[in-house]
């Protein structure tokens, strides 16, 4: 494995910041409408199953990423098969999240702009930054995580300083009891953010100290289980459940009710700020993973035709992918969830576990 190395902190900024990704923004649960806290709150603990799921297969294989180990568990063929999903896999899901970050920013501060000169301008960017190599993005990532951290603080004061927060909002808690909440739980809001902890199945081999991992990343995990319930509160709170679920960007929308002495007010550019940073995190990490698991199951030296390549199929999909925002959320939530998400994120990982235990058992039984 390479020499690249990346440290705790390094790690636990590229998870947070990856895990937030559009989650922030969207309204999480929205299904379960007042309850929807409850939705985000609970998540996590699904997420550290996953997270221990995939450190676990990590440590059998320490120094090769997912789409290696994959080949040495099921086999030359049927390994490289899995492999080859999962390039696309990656590929599919950076395209998706760049096609939420694009359809933002048309809707917002640059609606006379084509989502093509968008998507453009973003890719660039991306494979600029893939260029760069994985170590120089994670110390990116470090400083990315501290202006992020500081507007979300910021943007919550004001939403307290504002007089923003109607606690009313919340009650009645489980006026419909566990169903909507289970219902909204299953699988979408396990299998994001958390499942998407994948990807990391391909970074995990540059980690320094491996034995801080599971340490790490569940700190990670937790953090952002407790930050996303605080965030899906506070829209409630803000916007109600009735205008939360009619809103594209809840986050955004609740922005503009800032308005602080007549003095503090369209914050929308701060949203955008964060929406642009973290949307640059995430498509990157896929993007990566992308290329690694391209250059690794075909035996490529990594160069920049592979960068281009991958860059370019990211971007087309992110404006074929659907015709439309709405045909392109209506996708994410009733079908990507099901036909891959539950395959690729707990499926196969499962099923690899399971054949690496059996595997053991066997070898200690014939020796």
């Amino acid at each position: 494995m390479s020499k690249i190395k990346i440290d705790g902190i390094q790690l636990f900024c590229i998870m947070v910041l990856f895990m937030f990704g559009t989650a922030v923004f969207l309204d999480l649960g929205s299904g379960a409408k007042q309850d929807a806290w409850i939705v985000t709150l609970i998540s996590p603990f699904a997420g550290l199953i996953l997270f221990t799921v995939y450190v676990q297969l990590h440590k059998r294989f320490p120094d090769l990423p997912l789409t290696e180990y994959v080949r040495k568990i099921w086999g030359k063929y049927i390994g490289g098969i899995i492999g080859y999903f999962y390039i696309i896999y990656f590929i599919y899901i950076a395209s998706r999240v760049l096609r939420d970050f694009e359809e933002l920013l048309i809707s917002a501060p640059y609606n006379n702009t084509s989502i093509i000169t968008i998507g453009i301008c973003m890719t660039f960017v991306l494979i600029y930054s893939v260029n760069l190599g994985i170590e120089v993005f994670t110390r990116a990532a470090c400083i990315c995580f501290i202006m992020v951290a500081f507007t979300l603080f910021i943007l919550n004061i004001f939403y307290v300083i504002g007089d923003l927060i109607h606690f009313e909002n919340v009650k009645p808690i489980l006026a419909d009891g566990w169903k909507p909440i289970l219902k909204e739980l299953i699988p979408l809001n396990i299998t994001v953010p958390y499942g998407e902890l994948i990807i990391l199945s391909m970074i995990f081999p540059y980690i320094n100290k491996q034995t801080k991992l599971i340490k790490v990343g569940s700190m990670a995990v937790v953090f952002v289980g407790l930050y996303l319930t605080l965030n899906t509160l506070l829209l409630i709170c803000i916007l109600g459940t009735d205008v939360q679920s009619r809103s594209a960007f809840p986050a955004l929308t609740a922005v503009s009710y800032i308005n602080i002495a007549g003095f503090i007010q369209r914050l929308d550019t701060f949203v955008i700020l964060l929406v642009v940073i973290l949307a640059f995190i995430k498509v990157s990490i896929f993007f990566f993973c992308a290329v690694i698991g391209m250059n690794n199951l075909f035996k490529l030296k990594p160069s920049l035709f592979s960068t281009y390549f991958v860059g370019a199929i990211i971007y087309i999909s992110s404006i074929i992918i659907a015709p439309s925002y709405q045909n392109h959320l209506d996708e994410g939530l009733k079908k990507v969830p099901y036909l891959l998400h539950i395959p690729f994120q707990i499926v196969i990982p499962a099923l690899l576990l399971i054949t690496v235990f059996i595997k053991g058992k066997i070898k200690q039984v014939l020796s």
